[in-house]
């Protein structure tokens, strides 16, 4: 049989740590990405990024000529999109949201 003890003050302190480094983290974080930063978070060209994702509905918001992207909903698009992928029709390149029903 595992005899096994745990100190609640070491597990406290091992929380609070992984907590805050994670609060940490996220404060960092800046609210918009630029084109370029979103770029290389995706690992696509500016191209195939405005060709493949802002054509198909990605939402995007503008300061003068510059594109700014909000990674969640960058994520949540990208989620939406490759839900409705397949094992054989998964290639960005030729996504297209079909419009109408």
């Amino acid at each position: 049989m595992l005899d096994i003890q745990v100190n609640e003050e070491t597990v406290k302190s091992m929380l609070e740590k992984a907590i805050n480094a994670r609060v940490e983290k996220l404060a960092k974080q800046k609210y918009f990405m630029t084109y370029n930063e979103l770029a290389e978070y995706l690992n696509l060209s500016k191209p195939t990024i405005e060709d493949r994702l802002i054509k198909n509905g990605m939402k995007y918001y503008k300061q003068g000529s510059k594109y700014l992207f909000k990674r969640d909903e960058v994520d949540a698009f990208l989620d939406s999109m490759t839900a409705s992928m397949t094992a054989t029709n998964n290639d960005i390149k030729f996504f297209t949201i079909l419009k109408g029903g």
